[in-house]
């Protein structure tokens, strides 16, 4: 055989190795120091030989009559390694027995396949057969000499064993074969592993602000951030100070990773860095499940995009080929579960610096993800910095004690020109309407419940009193979330003049930059209310009488969504110590204080007397993530656990019936019942059929959908691309949302939207 093929479209061993090895040569001169000078020259030997394999006839046979397998074929990947040269990588290129290894494995397993049923006869017989083709293959095309087949020794590597955390070599197989596996898919995808020469992102801040001022400058947290970039680091300052700012300072020329707990939040932040400091989409990107969709619309509102061009920006994303990628934990944390092929994810990590932003808002499971995550991160190499308003020191001795090390500034940032925002009061009793109107005089009044339910209530009783009231929570359909967003945030600029009422939950704690004249607020916890408090007074001083902030705190029960149950909003004992740390609280609240609050309340001792189930639940999940280590589950299998996903996105019947011509138009496209001129334009045209129909959805509870989904009705159109119609059972409208008249007594849920 003349040519030995690689791929079905026609690409040869030889040109898809030296594919490789110029994405080898360009991770390596982007970032020399993400390996060391032995592992790159491993890295270059895997390259070369990762596919050689593929020139056995079985294989060769099937690419030439395009079957999907050969009778009797063995994967690729095994019969690579059979033409390694052991004894000249351990003798003339002095390799350990341990690194050797490591090599070996990360050739047989950089593809995921099922080594199961082949025996060792088999595998012998192979490879006897691919010493006909090795014989004439041009080796010296890839930088080798010509080498004959044979079975490796058990000592370098053996059938069917699945490398784990206690194999000695396990972290140089880890890097390997991660960085292997991305240069692989950039090879065969047609994008460059790092998309493009990186740049220091804090300059493209600092030219901004000089644009417009001067002499601006850094600002003291900024200055340490860019003082420590080379460490790990911790760091706490008020809002407002400029923290995100101060992370792109860290990072400087860094490969980093943004990581927020919402969409929503990381649209925003990816819109800011883009708009506000020009960083272009060929080193910034974002990263979540809907991310085509806001690319494509946010591309559009610019200029015409090709799908082509999107599909490369998409895939870019994918493959964390961008300097600066702006994530949900999910999309980049689920490493911690060490699925098969997580190892790309860890060695891309093994080089960068990931930045997670207010940790404190996560619940107890997912910041037992984060923390193990970041051990595993720092590990292999990398560094974090984690910025928060606010940060209990219990979560700070979890992350000592298992072995984080980071550096922290001597004191919290705080803004000597803000010191004093918000004066609170404390209310033993439960939030009501009568509380909220004594508080409402041409003003702006933020009102912010625990669940959408007590919400709807306030909001009810309200809207029958007075006018200018709205009401925002997570129920609504995506379109309307929008436009109430929008709204919120219009009224609620410093500059606006109106006045209103607008009732929330959770939601209004992230993302929203809002400026409210009064907060009257559940409490839930310290954290929480102090991240309401952000919505109030956000950067003005509070120097009139009386108070601005008034928070409810039940009184002898408790306030909505709060219970000693795993269905509490928060956890209970947290409530309870911040219930306690507030009793005396009356009057002017600085930043200090509230730091201060935290501090004295939420520590390690306290958490463990008022809540030991919560620091249970964390430790439980580091002994589980540790003992699945080696379990090789699906990326499908831990997308669920990590998520715990308990929610499905519906349209609820009401709005089926008002969008019915634009929901069936865009189900005829994605049911591929309409033609189009081309590909190019047919795939557009389904993500923008899908991105419609999305705007119709609302994320509900599983258990709305009832008991064999008694509560959904059957729409075959629909149900064959994906989508559910929700019965009028929990009506919807544009103003209250996605209400529960199918069982007024259950609570249509909380907002606990991590």
């Amino acid at each position: 055989m003349n040519k030995y093929f690689a791929k079905s479209s026609g690409e040869t061993i030889v040109d898809h190795t030296k594919n490789l090895l110029y994405q080898w040569e360009l991770i390596k001169s982007e970032y020399p120091s993400a390996l060391t000078a032995k592992e790159w020259k491993l890295l270059k030997i895997a390259c070369q030989y990762h596919d050689l394999g593929k020139m056995n006839l079985k294989f060769q046979n099937k690419l030439v009559n395009h079957h999907h397998m050969e009778n009797g074929e063995i994967p690729h990947a095994l019969l690579s390694i059979s033409l390694l040269p052991i004894k000249q990588l351990k003798k003339e290129e002095g390799f350990s027995t341990e690194e050797i290894e490591a090599l070996c494995y990360a050739i047989a397993l950089h593809h995921d396949r099922n080594f199961d049923e082949i025996t060792e006869l088999q595998y012998s017989q192979e490879i006897d057969e691919l010493k006909s083709a090795a014989a004439t293959f041009p080796f010296g095309d890839i930088g080798l000499p010509d080498t004959t087949p044979r079975i490796q020794s058990e000592r370098y590597y053996t059938l069917n064993y699945y490398p784990g955390p206690r194999d000695p070599w396990y972290k140089e197989y880890v890097l390997l074969r991660g960085m292997l596996n991305r240069i692989d898919y950039a090879a065969s995808g047609c994008y460059e592993v790092e998309s493009n020469p990186r740049i220091p992102v804090d300059n493209a801040v600092l030219e901004t602000w000089k644009a417009h001022s001067p002499n601006a400058k850094w600002n003291e947290l900024q200055q340490w951030t860019g003082a420590h970039q080379d460490k790990s680091i911790v760091v706490v300052g008020q809002t407002g100070l400029g923290k995100s700012e101060g992370a792109l300072r860290w990072l400087g020329n860094s490969k980093g990773f943004f990581l927020l707990p919402l969409r929503s939040a990381i649209n925003a932040i990816y819109q800011r860095f883009s708009e506000e400091y020009h960083l272009d989409r060929e080193h910034l990107t974002l990263l979540h499940s809907d991310m085509m969709s806001f690319l494509l619309s946010n591309e559009n509102s610019k200029q015409e995009i090709n799908i082509n061009e999107l599909d490369r920006m998409v895939n870019e994303s994918r493959q964390l080929s961008k300097q600066l990628t702006i994530a949900t934990l999910d999309q980049l944390f689920n490493f911690v579960y060490r699925y098969r092929g997580y190892e790309s994810k860890l060695a891309t990590l093994s080089y960068s610096k990931v930045v997670i932003d207010e940790i404190q808002m996560y619940s107890a499971e997912l910041l037992a993800y984060i923390l193990y995550g970041l051990k595993l991160v720092q590990f292999y190499g990398g560094k974090f910095q984690i910025m928060t308003a606010t940060l209990a020191p219990f979560i700070l001795d979890l992350m000592r004690d298992n072995g984080l090390e980071f550096s922290q500034p001597d004191n919290p940032f705080i803004d000597n020109e803000l010191l004093w925002r918000h004066s609170v009061k404390i209310k033993h009793q439960q939030i009501s309407a009568d509380e909220v109107l004594k508080h409402y005089d041409s003003n702006k009044v933020l009102v912010v419940c625990n669940t959408i339910s007590e919400a709807e209530k306030l909001y009810d009783e309200l809207n029958n009193r007075t006018n200018n009231v709205h009401l925002i929570h997570s129920r609504f359909i995506r379109k309307d979330r929008a436009k109430l967003e929008q709204d919120i945030c219009e009224f609620g600029k410093a500059s606006s003049t109106g006045s209103g009422i607008w009732i929330g939950t959770q939601v209004v704690e992230a993302s929203l930059d809002i400026d409210f004249d009064v907060l009257l607020t559940e409490l839930s916890e310290l954290n929480g209310l102090f991240q309401r408090m952000g919505r109030c007074y956000r950067k003005r001083k509070f120097d009139g009488d009386g108070y601005n902030v008034y928070v409810f705190d039940g009184g002898d029960t408790t306030p909505s969504g709060i219970g000693n149950n795993d269905k509490s909003v928060v956890d209970y004992g947290m409530y309870i110590l911040a219930k306690k740390a507030l009793m005396k609280v009356d009057g002017p609240l600085s930043e200090k204080q509230k730091l201060e609050l935290i501090n004295r309340a939420y520590t390690t001792a306290n958490i463990q007397a008022a809540s030991p189930d919560y620091l249970m639940r964390i430790k439980g999940i580091f002994t589980y993530l540790d003992s699945i280590s080696n379990d090789r589950l699906t990326k499908a299998e831990i997308t669920k656990r990590f998520r715990d996903i308990d929610s499905v996105n519906v349209i609820p019947e009401e709005v089926y019936e008002a969008h019915q011509t634009e929901i069936h138009a865009a189900a005829e496209i994605l049911n591929n019942k309409v033609n189009f001129k081309d590909s190019n334009d047919r795939r557009k045209q389904r993500i923008v059929a899908l991105t419609s129909l999305n705007q119709f959805t609302v994320s509900v509870p599983l258990w709305i959908t009832g008991a064999a989904n008694k509560n959904l009705v059957i729409n075959e159109e629909l149900n064959q691309c994906g989508f559910h119609i929700l019965t009028k059972a929990f009506s919807y409208d544009g103003v209250r949302g996605l209400s529960n008249s199918y069982n007024a007594n259950k609570d249509v849920g909380s907002d606990n939207f991590f």
